[in-house]
C-alpha cells in the first residue's frame, strides 16, 4: 500500500522549523485536486459513450507577483504538464500546477514575512463535441481541496481555493451552466470556517442541442501573507505533525522489512 502525504500536509510539518513558540512566520497554503478518472458525461443511461470529441485541451499556469506568470498547454488530456515557480532567498513561495491523464492539481504556498507577494496557481481542462439533439446530458467530476492560514500583520492575508465546472451549449437555446465549490480564510475568519472539502461537481443540460457543447474544469489555489503572525500555532498542530512523521517512519521501516524478505 502506498503512503501518500499531500503537499499541504507537508507544509504544516515544515512550519515547525519557523515556529518560535511565542510567534511564527505568517503562512498560507491552498491545494486543489480533481480526480479526472471520475469525469463522466452521461446521456440517458449511457456514460462516456458515443462522444466524438473534436476539441480537447489541458493547461497549467503558475504566477507570483514577481516574477510574472508561466504556463504550458497541450491539445489533449493525456500529456503530463507541470509548471513550477519558487521564491529565492527568504522568499518561501511555491506555485505548482500539474495535470496528467488521471488528475488536475494546483498548489500555492506563501511563507514570506518580508514581502507582500501573492501566489496564484491554476490548472484547466476543456473539451467540446456536437450535441445529439436528444434529452438531458450530465457532466460530473470529483474534487478535493485543503487550505491553511496562520495570519500575519497584513490586512490582506488570505488562503483560498476553488474548483469550477462550466458547461456551454452553443445551440438553440444558447445556455451556460456551472457548478463551483469554494474554500476561503482570512485573518477575520481564521478558525471559524471549514479548511477541507471533498465532493462532486455536477452540471445537467435539460436538453442537448445539435450545436456545439463544451465544458471547462478549473482548479484555483491562492495564498498571500505578510509579516510575523501574532497567533502562535496551537500545540495540536505540532502533535499532528509529529504523528505524521512517526507514521511515515513506521511505513519506511515496514517497507524496508518487506523488501528484505
Amino acid at each position: 500500500m502506498k503512503f501518500k502525504i499531500s503537499l499541504l500536509t507537508l507544509t504544516v510539518i515544515s512550519l515547525t522549523g519557523f515556529n518560535t513558540g511565542a510567534a511564527a512566520n505568517a503562512s498560507a497554503a491552498a491545494e486543489v485536486t480533481v480526480d479526472w478518472s471520475s469525469f463522466r458525461v452521461t446521456s440517458g443511461t449511457e456514460v462516456n459513450a458515443g462522444i466524438a470529441w473534436y476539441d480537447k485541451s489541458s493547461r497549467v499556469d503558475t504566477r507570483m507577483d514577481t516574477p510574472y506568470g508561466e504556463g504550458t498547454y497541450s491539445s489533449d488530456w493525456v500529456t503530463p504538464l507541470t509548471s513550477l515557480q519558487t521564491g529565492s532567498g527568504i522568499r518561501l513561495l511555491t506555485s505548482k500546477a500539474d495535470v496528467d491523464p488521471y488528475m488536475l492539481h494546483a498548489y500555492s504556498q506563501d511563507v514570506d514575512p518580508a514581502f507582500g507577494d501573492a501566489v496564484t496557481t491554476e490548472s484547466y481542462r476543456t473539451g467540446s463535441f456536437t450535441g445529439a439533439g436528444t434529452g438531458a446530458t450530465t457532466f460530473s467530476v470529483n474534487y478535493s481541496m485543503n487550505i491553511g492560514l496562520v495570519p500575519g500583520s497584513g490586512t490582506n492575508d488570505v488562503a483560498a481555493a476553488w474548483v469550477l465546472l462550466v458547461v456551454n451549449d452553443f445551440g438553440d437555446p444558447n445556455r451556460s451552466l456551472s457548478s463551483r465549490k469554494d474554500l476561503f480564510l482570512n485573518a477575520n475568519l481564521f478558525g471559524s470556517l471549514p479548511t477541507q472539502a471533498t465532493g462532486t461537481l455536477s452540471v445537467t443540460l435539460p436538453t442537448t442541442s445539435i450545436g456545439r457543447v463544451s465544458f471547462k474544469v478549473t482548479t484555483h489555489a491562492y495564498a498571500n501573507v505578510s509579516g510575523v503572525s501574532e497567533v502562535p500555532l496551537p500545540s495540536a498542530v505540532w502533535l499532528f505533525g509529529s504523528a505524521l512523521l512517526a507514521l511515515a517512519g513506521a511505513h519506511r521501516r515496514q517497507f524496508t522489512a518487506g523488501t528484505s524478505i
